[in-house]
């Protein structure tokens, strides 16, 4: 099946008029190489495999913070050797794909992540075993079964695999397993999809290239990301925030142990401390609440990142210098620094590590 020559030009992003930058192209680069190993396949279908990369950034697959015992953090960005969509399909063809079938696979990537956890300290109150819970890969696709120049749905996968306590990463071992295991998924999913067009085969709905291309478009024309302007006040939902409607617009912005807090002014003049607002903008940046603290945050391409404080503490040797070294820039002009700090008289210290979270676009979920 031979897919029209202007499909690639049907999904070009419409580039948002609020500010994009690019510092994550600064962090040192990790490459995810999916391994060959272990594969299994119940039905192969399809002759062919295609994969349009629809995600909001589409330079890299994840963010990873390692924490060593000793030493700098060091953050990295994750990729794979070629675009998404190179990738994988190519993966896809070469071990999931059959020379005669009947249809080919239209497959639309709208996530693909890999990272740490990012639970909230009083999620993990709640319920205190998530301290030692991952979240490992995140992948969201489409698939449709093309034949005849017509789409037929055939699966929304959406997978979050976890990596759970008795088999924490340290090291390189880290990457290695994200090798394997992000195989491991697609491997299912090829598999899954191959014995759902069996089943729909002849019966299923069958929909236009034009119906898919505006479902995936329409992600992308959020006003967040369009707008000529950015409203300043308090989001108390994603909602507000995706649609650059902030609803509070009277409140106070302090600065407590360094971090900005948010406080809400009633009628009367009292105002009072929210720590479960969604995050608030000043007309100039946009900030997310996390664990009561407005961390700032920023666009690349048509996703937005913050840095903001991850779930994990490190406690720091008697007399050791320098945990930490500069990260990311902070919007309102101020130095955001990943932790450091300096320990003296035998004294060991709890400090706190930054991590580079990512917004689900759809869903407002944190990564």
């Amino acid at each position: 099946m031979k897919y029209p020559i202007s499909i690639a030009f049907l999904f070009l992003s419409l580039a948002g008029r609020t500010q994009s930058v690019h510092w994550l192209a600064n962090l040192d680069k990790v490459t995810i190489r999916l391994s060959d190993e272990n594969l299994r396949v119940h039905q192969n279908v399809f002759a062919h495999f295609r994969v349009i990369d629809q995600r909001p950034d589409t330079t890299r697959i994840g963010i990873h913070t390692y924490v060593p015992t000793f030493g700098w953090n060091h953050t990295k960005q994750l990729i794979l050797r070629h675009s998404a969509s190179a990738e994988l399909e190519d993966y896809l063809n070469r071990h999931f794909s059959r020379p005669g079938s009947p249809y080919t696979a239209l497959i639309i990537l709208r996530d693909l992540w890999l990272s740490d956890a990012n639970y909230l300290r009083e999620d993990m109150i709640k319920d205190p075993g998530k301290i030692h819970v991952r979240t490992h890969i995140r992948l969201k696709v489409e698939i449709y079964a093309t034949k005849d120049s017509l789409f037929m749905p055939i699966l929304r996968y959406d997978t979050i695999q976890v990596y759970k306590q008795d088999n924490r990463y340290t090291g390189i071992s880290y990457y290695a397993s994200w090798d394997h295991n992000l195989a491991g998924i697609l491997n299912d999913m090829a598999d899954s999809a191959g014995q759902l067009t069996l089943y729909k085969d002849g019966h299923g709905r069958r929909v236009s290239f034009g119906d898919i291309r505006n479902f995936n478009h329409s992600r992308f024309v959020a006003p967040i990301g369009v707008a000529a302007t950015l409203t300043p006040g308090v989001y108390t939902s994603f909602e507000e925030f995706r649609n650059n409607a902030p609803s509070i617009h009277d409140f106070e912005i302090r600065k407590e142990h360094k971090q900005r807090v948010l406080y809400i002014k009633e009628p009367g003049g009292k105002t009072y401390y929210s720590h479960d607002a969604w995050g608030y903008c000043d007309g100039k940046v946009i900030f997310v609440m996390r664990d009561g603290i407005l961390c700032p945050a920023w666009r690349e391409g048509n996703a937005f990142y913050f840095l903001g404080l991850a779930d994990r503490d490190v406690i720091v040797p008697p007399g050791f210098i320098g945990l930490g070294r500069p990260s990311v820039p902070d919007p309102n002009g101020d130095q955001a620094y990943s932790p450091s700090g300096y320990t003296t008289e035998g004294q060991a210290m709890d400090v706190k590590i930054h991590g580079i979270f990512t917004i689900d676009m759809d869903t407002g979920d944190v990564y």
